[in-house]
């Protein structure tokens, strides 16, 4: 059955040398990146297993031939993939130091016109362990049918979509999907606002029908009272008027935003905004909010929860100050959420591989403690009864 589970060297251009990064940023971000590209860029060890990471660098997209295109800023659609790019670094440096025999490859899976070509290369090919940033299901599926055909355990890092793959067991997710979600956040609704004015917004949409059907089937599985709600579709745009209609003077409100627009999200919050102090509003999102910037004055007085894929301080505080402290050092910020996940899971998962190198025991194995950082996980196989799968 498909189970749910899934050292370090740069990408290698078309011409299959590592690219080297033009020292053109000028962030402590980058200047980490160039580090570990020196660091790294050097003939590959045939005595230690591979470990590649399949990240959508977008090295491609940032140059001109050898030069830089965005001057001293980094571009936004990069950022969240560099933030993943330098907790893999930190935990480099933390197996490095604890002796750990391993050679880790970051692979820039936008470095190619096929990802085919990219998972076919020699690197990619002979690894003992593949950690994935995969962007959309076609991606997953592409990764988890070439972990498949090379019996290769398969780590989807931050994908919260099992994309329908079947008679996988080499792939393991670590995001909760979207129908867990949902689960959680009828749970979490009915522990803190069972007594609010709760009202389901939402929006046409590809993805916005299933969210509604997992929230519903969430309600029935249950224990304990049934929620009641307010069911109202908007336009995305949608006038303040429409958002106040909705709302309890005498009550807190408790919005549940069954999107994953987050331009929608922000409009919502932005006119609960304006209707402060007055309507008391909670605003409930889902795991991608984390990348919405909800810090500006025109947010303000909303309370906003989302369901976060991965909480960085659970479970370790103290190492967490100790990593906060690390990367502050380096690039004088906090780490993102994508940083803590490219370290956590990297050291982990590296860690689990060396101790059980063997397909098998590396699946008996998964669910170990041993080298938890934050979070435990608990991977789970998946079966399909229908057809024995």
């Amino acid at each position: 059955g498909r189970q749910d589970r899934v050292h370090h060297g740069l990408g290698r251009d078309r011409a299959g040398k590592h690219r080297i990064l033009h020292p053109l940023f000028a962030s402590w971000l980058v200047a980490l990146l160039l580090s570990a590209t020196a660091a790294f860029a050097q003939q590959q060890p045939v005595d230690k297993p591979v470990v590649s990471v399949l990240l959508p660098l977008h090295l491609d997209s940032m140059y001109n031939a050898d030069k830089y295109k965005f001057g001293n800023s980094i571009p936004r659609f990069a950022l969240p993939y560099l933030e993943f790019y330098n907790g893999v670094l930190m935990a480099a440096d933390s197996l490095s130091k604890e002796g750990a025999q391993v050679h880790i490859e970051v692979v820039d899976t936008r470095q190619f016109s096929s990802l085919g070509t990219t998972l076919y290369s020699p690197t990619v090919k002979q690894s003992k362990l593949l950690i994935a940033v995969a962007q959309n299901s076609n991606e997953l599926k592409q990764m988890a049918a070439f972990a498949n055909s090379m019996h290769i355990p398969l780590i989807s890092a931050t994908y919260p979509n099992d994309a329908g793959i079947k008679n996988t067991p080499e792939l393991y997710l670590l995001n909760t999907t979207l129908k867990t979600h949902c689960a959680g956040i009828y749970q979490y609704l009915q522990r803190n606002h069972s007594s609010d004015n709760l009202v389901f917004v939402t929006r046409k949409g590809t993805v916005e029908p299933y969210l509604k059907s997992w929230l519903e089937e969430a309600a029935t599985a249950a224990n304990g009272n049934r929620l009641r709600w307010k069911t109202v579709l908007l336009s995305d745009s949608f006038q303040v008027a429409q958002v106040k209609a909705l709302l309890d003077s005498n009550k807190n409100n408790a919005l549940i935003t069954a999107t994953m627009d987050g331009a929608f999200g922000q409009r919502l919050v932005k006119q609960l905004s304006s209707l402060q102090p007055k309507y008391k509003s909670h605003v409930v999102g889902m795991p991608n909010w984390d990348d919405v910037d909800f810090k500006r004055a025109e947010y303000k007085g909303v309370e906003i929860t989302f369901s976060s894929p991965f909480i960085s301080s659970s479970g370790n505080i103290d190492v967490y100050h100790s990593l906060s402290k690390t990367y502050a050092q380096k690039q004088n910020s906090k780490p993102s959420d994508m940083a803590i996940k490219g370290f956590e899971i990297t050291y982990r998962f590296v860690q689990n591989l060396l101790a059980n190198p063997t397909l098998e025991a590396f699946a008996d194995h998964a669910n170990d403690r041993t080298y938890k950082i934050f979070n435990d996980f608990d991977f789970v196989p998946v079966t399909d009864a229908a057809d024995n799968s």
